[in-house]
């Protein structure tokens, strides 16, 4: 597998030109590559066998990102049809994933970091929802932190909300699985079997809550706006003037 995304390195389609293997999995790779006009940009390739096996469903996303306008999503630049390789071009975003920050660097985020992170991914998936937009992979491989701003990759599950099939609460879950990530990079204690992570982690009742609803366990939330408004309130820093 490893070998599929290593052979396109020094590779150029179209004036753009690979110079390094980002990530790749079942569904294909992703490159940094250079464009004609000396930018850094992200190229994106599927696996033959998983185009032909999707096919159609491959599309969403670069139709979902054209319709999308915002500083936290990347950006189609275009698309590279050279035969069998089939590539899209996006924006390359600043920062390191949420996933190398606490699993390669060994973060541990504060109480401020994870309100800021936090706050800035609702308000990216209200902008989402208001554009009748699920994501439905959010996860900290897929959201990158520069330090002062957040940026959501990999629209390739997200679908439009008016398909009929897709409801905003799609979302509702990852967002709290992916804050329970943030929460459990400072955690120093030692994971027990048997202990759910409301028993492990020092939360606040009002976080517990929070979380609990978005997983759908409590009352569930039913808008974004809901979860922000929530969310301001529980996750405050302690020592926050406010």
């Amino acid at each position: 597998m490893l070998l599929f995304g290593k052979r396109y390195i020094g590779r150029s389609y179209n004036g753009y030109h690979i110079c390094r293997l980002m990530g790749q999995g079942r569904y294909g790779a992703c490159f940094e590559a250079v464009a004609p006009d000396g930018r850094e940009v992200v190229l994106k390739r599927f696996h033959n066998r998983m185009k032909k096996k999707n096919r159609g469903k491959n599309h969403f996303e670069p139709v979902i990102l054209s319709t999308l306008s915002h500083p936290s999503v990347p950006s189609l630049l275009g698309i590279i049809n050279a035969g069998k390789d089939y590539f899209f071009v996006l924006e390359k975003m600043p920062g390191d994933s949420i996933e190398t920050m606490i699993f390669s660097k060994r973060h541990k985020f504060s109480q401020t970091e994870i309100y800021r992170i936090g706050l800035e991914l609702i308000d990216i998936i209200s902008y989402l929802h208001a554009n009748n937009v699920v994501h439905r992979d959010i996860r900290p491989s897929n959201v990158l932190w520069d330090g002062s701003r957040v940026s959501l990759l990999d629209f390739g599950l997200a679908r439009f909300l008016d398909e009929g099939r897709y409801h905003p609460s799609s979302d509702f879950s990852y967002l709290a699985d992916f804050l329970l990530y943030l929460c459990y990079s400072s955690y120093s204690g030692k994971k027990a079997r048997k202990k759910s992570w409301c028993e492990e982690l020092d939360l606040r009742p009002g976080q517990t809550i929070f979380l609990k609803r978005l997983f759908g366990t409590e009352p569930p939330y039913e808008t974004i706006s809901q979860i922000r408004r929530d969310f301001q309130e529980f996750f405050v820093p302690s020592d926050s003037p406010d």
